[in-house]
């Protein structure tokens, strides 16, 4: 007895080819019968002969001929094989992933992404949960009162938390390799763990503050000490997998309250939702401002604040795209996207922003810190990151298509005469008014 096992499913155009396979190797004595699930074979050889190893591959090779047969190497392993064939297929899956320290009331959607309440037995019950299905205790589907206690293991365990539901595409071989060993799951567990740490980018962007840090969510996936998801392939050929494990060695997690979310309380989240978490543009923009929110919110995780200030001082450049743009041009440049079309704002902004970056090239060239410049770093990180969020919101609010048009956008505002006068009140002689005729500007724009 034996089996053909294949990586995933097999393409609906070759159905065709599999029946005739299957018969071909019948009538030389074997029974054969496809995996219900769709990924292999199952065989038994018949007959007085007895059994051929080399022969039967033969055979096999012969009446299979539209595929690739080889030998499986006990050393290797079954799961291990399969993600080596599997080369760079995808698969779509569904996952869920709990969150410490987010408390939820009730389920909301936001853009693709679905947020699911705890069961706590009296406003949010088992027989209301969209994930009933994963409680596994007798009897619990029959008492409104029950929720899980802390016994509750295995896939029961998620309904004690803030799930994220999301869909998700992941290599194939990525999937396979997960059932190798406890440690291959890591991969699969990153992949989840981040994307679901993307979605709740948007929540964080309108609820988090450096000043209110003890009521910042966990990174998506620990509970305790370990990372949890539990990821169900769309395909029939893959079972679903509880992940568990540790897939990173070091991490963040507060000690404290926790963040409180009431769908009412969000404004920027649906925007950012649709137009930055879950578009699927590969335009250069849309790459930017996904690139610029995942900044923003990472620089939260950071524990030492200057890093967590140099993050975000990276991020802005990187949204606005300066270039070659020094000293006061730079300045002058990133701010047109902070001030958000505002001449009035522009100015304090400028001046704001020109006495942070200072503290920036402290840090970068004298190997400064906040505490040895006498400066707290939370009010300077919030001030960056607020920086950010504003040119994030002009990018967003402004629906950029290009990095041509956002360039136009921060001259055409540089060179208007609301903010002529506040450029001729600078002391600064690093640029040339009328700064249309700036080479350094002319330059930058013509490029």
């Amino acid at each position: 007895m034996g089996n053909l096992f294949w990586p995933g499913m097999l393409p609906a155009d070759l159905s065709t080819a599999l029946s005739a396979g299957i018969t071909a190797v019948t009538t030389q004595g074997y029974w054969a019968s496809p995996f219900p699930e769709g990924d292999g074979v199952t065989f038994k050889k018949y007959g007085d002969g007895g059994y051929d190893a080399d022969a039967c591959l033969a055979d096999f090779r012969a009446a299979f001929d539209f595929l690739e047969i080889e030998e499986l190497d006990p050393a290797e392993g079954q799961a291990s094989a399969l993600a080596r064939l599997a080369v760079d297929r995808m698969v779509t899956c569904t996952y869920l992933v709990p969150v410490e320290g987010l408390r939820l009331e009730n389920h909301f959607a936001l853009g693709d992404t679905r947020f699911h309440a705890p069961v706590d037995g009296e406003d949010n019950r088992l027989a209301d949960h969209a994930w009933q299905s994963l409680c596994d205790v007798p009897g619990a589907d029959v008492d409104s009162d029950w929720k899980p206690g802390q016994e509750a293991c295995g896939t029961t365990e998620l309904l004690s938390h803030p799930l994220i539901e999301r869909t998700i595409e992941v290599p194939l071989s990525v999937f396979y390799g997960a059932e190798a060993s406890f440690d291959s799951q890591s991969q699969l567990l990153r992949l989840v763990m981040e994307d679901a740490d993307h979605a709740l980018d948007p929540i964080r962007y309108d609820l988090c503050h450096y000043r209110r840090l003890e009521y910042l969510p966990a990174k998506p996936g620990w509970i305790s000490e370990t990372a949890l998801a539990y990821v169900m392939p769309v395909s029939r050929a893959l079972k679903a997998r509880l992940l568990q494990g540790k897939p990173y060695v070091l991490r963040v997690s507060n000690n404290w309250l926790g963040l409180e979310v009431d769908q009412g309380s969000l404004s920027w989240a649906e925007p950012l939702a649709n137009m930055v978490v879950d578009n699927k543009s590969g335009d250069e923009i849309t790459l930017a401002l996904k690139a610029a929110l995942r900044a923003f919110n990472r620089a939260f995780y950071l524990v030492e604040l200057e890093a967590s200030f140099l993050h975000l001082v990276y991020a802005i450049d990187a949204l606005c795209e300066p270039d070659r743009l020094r000293g006061d041009r730079h300045r002058l440049w990133v701010s047109a996207f902070g001030s958000a079309g505002n001449s009035g704002r522009f100015a304090k902004l400028l001046d704001d922003f020109d006495r942070h970056y200072g503290v920036r090239n402290r840090i970068v060239h004298e190997g400064a810190t906040f505490a040895g410049l006498g400066l707290e770093g939370e009010a300077q990180c919030q001030f960056m990151q607020g920086f950010l969020g504003a040119c994030i919101q002009t990018f967003v609010r402004e629906a950029f298509c290009t990095r041509r048009e956002a360039a136009d956008y921060a001259y055409k505002f540089l060179t208007s005469p609301t903010v002529t006068p506040h450029l001729a009140a600078m002391t600064s002689t690093h640029f040339k008014l009328p700064l249309a005729s700036d080479k350094g500007f002319r330059e930058h724009i013509q490029e």
